[in-house]
Formats: structure tokens, C-alpha cells, sequence
């Protein structure tokens, strides 16, 4: 069946195996099946919807409202919500289920989760398990990390977007178990590489992209099983070496040379029209190890899974994203959760069959639930018995039936943070007109703020560095905002011999954004055979773009 987007307009299709997806995960409730319509929004718009109400990286100063002591937390001052410091969270000393209350059956029920949401006390920030880690979010199980956005199983790393199980990586984005690398994107399993793109199983390599099993190459594109090359010109072992010496420590300029180089080296070939990698019967980009997966970007481990993203290890479930490092089954609608049987969630961390809650963890059988921890059988915050959960939760359910908000997730203008706070921004920009024609939030940035001296001269190469960088602040050449050089981050820098960086990190992670196609999927025909394939190359793109086997025939 074919649908109209109820906001962008767009006509997306809905499929048998949607339907009955959608029939199987139906709450059943005293043998009553509680149907979930199919979606009214397309696959961009639910996951723009979702990503709205996650911040990963604007962090803030303010005064927790437990303690008063001073924390930082992704919640700006004017923010009208009370804030614990995440210890204070997870204590003991307070109870959600203090802010219970009973349905009004009079009213739509998001207008009444938002008035428990302004009221229960929210965490400062979303990690768990993390040690030496304070400055992350929306991270578990991290040892020494700092400022990473989304990930899970980590030690050692800085300044990353969605990194599951790496170690000692910086400055990086969407990266499964890679260790010892820098200005990483959509890569899997590779060690000691620097300035690399969608790349599998490399080490020691240098400004390469689309390699793979590829070690100790130089600004090499398109390799397979290959050593020792340069810009794709096979060396012996000691000419490489000899060049690579000749290339000396490395700075920035000599690290944009070498981008330029790669570019230039890439024009007239192939590219691949998707990323899909030991993988059946999926659709997407950067899928790895993964069956029956149908529009998923950044997954693997996944098995019949569809509009998921940045999730590994998911199991039949749909429209889900940022799921590291365990991953859904069952699920529908959901961001930044894990468990099973979630239904329109955000922030359900190790819960089974809940549905429409919010930052919620180790919960069982909760509907319209926030910041609960170790609680079942609760309504809007306020506890039942099984008999009545049951009993309730199909009368709400018939309640959102009649209001129209049944099977959609939470409205925008509900989101606990602005559009440009939000994930949101990254992956759908817009502006502040367009998003507050929209009826959306948006909040202008605060003035940075300058507390330090000013480095005038910083030297081109690592080796020039002393320790008095990290004592003072560098003014960023795009953006303008001072950032500092952390001690640990010099010593990655020093082991890895690279150049202090003269870019904010929120500027070099939208530079990270720029090199990657959109996260969504156009029907395209194959420049070489004309098969029809679908792929993250729009049809207007000038690329030469290939299907697999054309690829894999062509380059490898």
C-alpha cells in the first residue's frame, strides 16, 4: 500500500511484511489484540521525530536540584525540568513512583506525560557504568573516555559519535571495534589507521578509503588483500618504508595533501553503491554480519530489521536507532533503548514490554512511565497491581485509539531539548526559520566562554609540543570557539604522531558529517550493467556509482 506522508508529503510505501510485523508486536491484553496502525510519517520523518529528542553532545553548566552543588549536565539553565546529578539519579533517597498519578480519561494522554516529565527529576546525563568518564553521554560501559556521543563497551576514547567496543580512538564517527585510530568513519575492525572511510579489517594505513584487509598503505582507494601501496601503486617493503620516511612527521598541511591526493586519485572510478558487507538479503549502508535488514544504516549482528540505525546485534524490530551496545528485538519505535518488546521509547535502557516511556531502566510492564528504575506494573508513574495494570493499560490504549495518538511516537513540540540541540540537526539541517516555521524549538547559541589564555603559536608538528598546551586555550579557525588539549589527548597524539588540531570538536565532528552520504536510500541503476539497486547516492550525484558484483568485479 502506498502512503502519504503527513509531513513532508512524501509517498512511502507500506509492504505485506510491514503489516504483519506490526500484527505480531500488537499488545495483547486479557486476549484482546490492541492493532498498531501502520506509520502516517515516512522513514526520514520517524527518524527525524526520534533523533529530536536525543542531545548527544551540548553540554551545560547548572545547579543540581537535589544537592544544589554544580554539575554538567545537556540540559541548558532555562530549562524548566529538575535535574540530579546522574549519582543522585540512581540513588536511593527519592522514589518516582512519588509523582504518580491517575489517568485523566478527559484529555490526550502526551499532554499528560509531559506534565509528569515536567515534574519527575530527570538525570543529568545518560551513562551507565562508566568509569573515569564523566564528560560522555549516552554511553555504557566506559573506562577513561571523554566527550563520546552514543556508545557502548569503549576505553580509552575521545571526542566520537556512535563508537561500540573501541579502544584508545579519537576524533571519530559510526566505528565498530577499531583501536589505536584517528579521523575514523564507517569502519569496522581496523588498528593504527589515521583519516579512513568505510573501510574493514585495515592497520597502519594512512588517508584510505573503501579498503579493506589493506595494511601499511598511503592515500590508497579501492584495495583489497593489498601491503605497501601509495596513492594504489604497489612498493616493495623498503620503498614504501623509504617514502614514508621522505613524508616525514606529519602536519596538517601535509594531511590535507594527502586528502587532496586521494580525491583526485578517486575521480573516473567506481564507486560502492552500498556498504553491505557478509551480509543477506539487506538494504542500506555500513550493514555488517546481518540477514533480512531492509533500509538500516550503521548496524550489525542485526537480523530482520527494518529503518534501524546505529544498532548492533538488533532482532526483528523496527524503526530503531542508537541501540548500542546490546541492541533491540522486538521493538518499534524506539531511540536510545535496549530490551525487549519496547514500544515508542526513548531512553528504556534493559526493560522488556514497555510503551511509551521515558528514561527508564531495568523496568518491566510500564506504560507511559518516567525515570522509573527496577519498577513493573506502573501507569504514569503510579503503581498497580498485574490485574490492574492489564485492566488500565487497555483502557488507555482504547483512550489513544480515540485521540489519535496510538501507535505515534511523541510530538515535537513535547521534545525536551531544541531542534538544534537534538541529533536532529546533524542528519535533517534546517534553519531557524524553517524550523520554527515548523512550530519547533530552537535556542541560539550561548557566547563561549573564555576562561584561560589564548595560544597564539602552536608548532606544525607533534614533536614541537610541550606540556604547556594543555594549560591554555586554542581558538578554533572555523567557528571561533576556544577548545582545550587534554593531557591524555596530547599523549594519544604524541603515540600516534599527529598534528594538534586547530578545529573545535563539535566543528571537526560536522566536518566527520560532511564525508558520508545521507542516511537514506534512492532507487539508482547501476552505471555499468543497469541493474536497478538502491543506494545513498542520489540520482543528481556525479559519481560513478556500481552495484556489488559490478564492484566488487571491477575493483577487487
Amino acid at each position: 500500500m502506498q502512503q502519504e506522508c503527513r509531513q513532508c508529503s512524501a509517498v512511502f510505501e507500506i509492504i505485506e511484511d510491514d503489516l504483519a510485523f506490526y500484527g505480531k508486536i500488537s499488545p495483547r491484553i486479557n486476549d484482546k489484540t490492541y492493532a498498531i496502525p501502520p506509520p502516517t510519517l515516512c522513514p526520514d520523518c520517524r527518524l527525524q521525530r526520534r533523533l529530536m529528542y536525543r542531545n548527544d553532545r551540548n553540554f551545560y553548566k547548572r545547579r543540581s536540584d537535589k544537592s544544589g552543588r554544580e554539575i554538567v549536565t545537556l540540559y541548558s539553565p532555562d530549562k524548566p525540568y529538575t535535574i540530579y546529578d546522574k549519582d543522585e539519579w540512581w540513588s536511593d533517597e527519592w522514589d518516582p513512583r512519588a509523582y504518580g498519578r491517575d489517568i485523566d480519561f478527559s484529555r490526550p494522554f502526551f499532554e499528560q506525560f509531559h506534565e509528569l516529565r515536567l515534574l519527575v527529576p530527570r538525570a543529568s546525563l545518560f551513562t551507565s557504568n562508566s568509569e573515569n568518564s564523566y564528560y560522555t553521554n549516552h554511553a555504557l560501559n566506559m573506562k577513561n573516555c571523554y566527550l563520546i556521543w552514543g556508545g557502548g563497551e569503549d576505553v580509552d576514547c575521545m571526542y566520537g559519535n556512535f563508537l561500540a567496543f573501541c579502544k584508545n580512538t579519537v576524533d571519530s564517527f559510526s566505528l565498530f571495534s577499531c583501536e589505536h585510530c584517528y579521523e575514523g568513519i564507517a569502519s569496522d575492525h581496523c588498528y593504527e589507521c589515521i583519516g579512513f572511510l568505510n573501510c574493514r579489517d585495515c592497520q597502519s594505513s594512512t588517508a584510505i578509503e573503501e579498503c579493506s584487509s589493506c595494511a601499511f598503505c598511503i592515500g590508497c582507494y579501492g584495495l583489497h588483500r593489498r601491503q605497501y601501496c601509495l596513492f594504489n601503486r604497489q612498493l616493495s617493503k623498503e620503498e614504501w618504508l623509504q617514502r614514508k620516511s621522505e613524508l616525514g612527521s606529519l602536519t596538517l598541511e601535509k594531511i590535507s595533501l594527502l586528502q587532496q591526493q586521494l580525491e583526485a586519485l578517486k575521480k573516473g572510478m567506481p564507486r560502492r553503491g552500498s556498504h553491505i558487507y557478509a551480509s543477506e538479503n539487506c538494504t542500506g549502508d555500513s550493514i555488517y554480519n546481518s540477514k533480512n535488514c531492509r533500509y538500516c544504516f550503521d548496524i550489525k549482528d542485526c537480523e530482520d530489521c527494518m529503518f534501524t540505525a546505529f544498532t548492533p546485534g538488533g532482532i526483528s524490530s523496527y524503526d530503531s536507532t542508537f541501540t548500542a551496545p546490546t541492541g533491540v528485538e522486538k521493538c518499534y519505535f524506539v531511540c536510545s533503548s535496549l530490551g525487549h518488546g519496547l514500544l515508542f521509547t526513548f531512553l528504556a535502557y534493559n526493560c522488556n514490554f514497555t510503551l511509551y516511556s521515558q528514561e527508564c531502566h531495568y523496568c518491566n510492564n510500564i506504560f507511559g512511565c518516567a525515570s522509573m528504575r527496577h519498577h513493573e506494573y506502573c501507569i504514569l508513574n503510579k503503581q498497580y497491581s498485574k490485574e490492574e495494570y492489564e485492566k488500565t493499560m487497555g483502557k488507555l490504549i482504547e483512550h489513544m485509539q480515540e485521540t489519535g495518538e496510538w501507535g505515534e511516537y511523541f510530538p515535537p513540540k513535547y521534545a525536551p531539548i531544541t531542534y538544534n540541540e537534538s541529533n536532529g540537526i546533524d542528519f535533517f539541517p534546517l534553519t531557524k526559520e524553517e524550523v520554527e516555521e515548523k512550530g519547533w524549538q530552537w535556542r541560539d547559541p550561548d557566547p563561549p566562554a573564555e576562561e584561560g589564555t589564548l595560544i597564539t603559536r602552536i608548532p606544525e608538528t607533534i614533536g614541537e609540543v610541550d606540556e604547556s598546551i594543555t594549560k591554555g586555550l586554542i581558538r578554533c579557525e572555523v567557528s571561533g570557539k576556544p577548545f582545550k588539549i587534554l593531557p591524555q589527548e596530547l599523549s594519544f597524539y604524541r603515540t600516534m604522531q599527529l598534528p594538534i588540531p586547530r578545529k573545535h570538536p563539535i566543528t571537526r565532528h560536522e566536518d566527520r558529517l560532511m564525508w558520508r552520504c545521507p542516511r537514506r536510500l534512492w532507487k539508482k541503476k547501476c552505471m555499468k550493467c543497469g541493474k536497478e539497486m538502491q543506494t545513498t547516492y542520489s540520482p543528481e550525484r556525479p559519481e560513478i556509482v556500481y552495484c556489488e558484483s559490478c564492484y566488487l568485479a571491477e575493483v577487487y
